[in-house]
């Protein structure tokens, strides 16, 4: 883990966020998390991107549809950041600022993960648009949860759901997306854990749980 803390501190809420590619289980441990951090009596604001607001989740309606296989990549990342502007703006800042303790299912490094890392978009303009969107609001904590190529197809398959826009990329791109993960988390200077997602997850959710309170005993 990195020691450097986030300028969200100073603030009275906690902010942490899940990264990952599809399959690797951010949505789950998000839902684990918020469950402890609930019985150890904390408000807590469990949200997701794209979504999170009214706004939002038409635009991951829109954004994630497969039918829209004709979609820009400029015009995907548009709505990506447009759905975080007003994610930041409406949800998490005042949820911080009122002293809860807001999980996000991903935040700005999918973008740079699935946007210039997958899709090849100039990393300048991923990054410009997401201090755009995001203004201060860093995360106190970002988990990166890592999980293979093969693993992460086995469990989309598992789950049978309908495959989104994204996740019917084929492996080429996901192998991008898994990788620029990795670039990223070893290039994050912020807080934050790497975590090995193969394993089950409620082992993965004593070892999120282990590193927040190595930060935040109080918790």
């Amino acid at each position: 883990m990195n020691s450097v803390k986030s300028p969200l501190q100073k603030s009275k809420g906690l902010f942490f966020v899940f990264e990952g590619t599809d399959g690797a289980g951010t949505t789950t441990q998000c839902r684990l998390l918020e469950t402890k951090l609930t019985e150890r009596g904390h408000e807590v604001l469990c949200t997701r991107e794209p979504g999170g607001t009214t706004i939002g989740e038409r635009i991951r309606e829109l954004v994630l549809d497969s039918r829209h296989q004709e979609m820009f990549v400029h015009t995907e990342l548009l709505l990506y950041t447009a759905a975080r502007a007003q994610h930041v703006k409406e949800k998490i800042l005042p949820a911080l600022r009122a002293g809860k303790i807001v999980i996000s299912d991903r935040f700005t490094a999918s973008t740079i993960a699935y946007q210039s890392f997958g899709r090849g978009i100039d990393f300048s303009i991923a990054e410009n648009l997401n201090r755009l969107a995001t203004g201060e609001c860093i995360p106190d904590h970002t988990f990166y949860l890592n999980v293979s190529l093969a693993e992460s197809r086995r469990r989309r398959v598992e789950r049978e759901d309908p495959v989104d826009r994204m996740e019917g990329e084929g492996n080429d791109f996901q192998k991008r997306v898994i990788d620029g993960y990795e670039q990223i988390a070893q290039k994050d200077n912020h807080s934050r854990s790497i975590l090995d997602a193969s394993q089950g997850k409620e082992a993965l959710a004593t070892c999120v749980l282990r590193d927040i309170l190595e930060y935040w005993p109080h918790l």
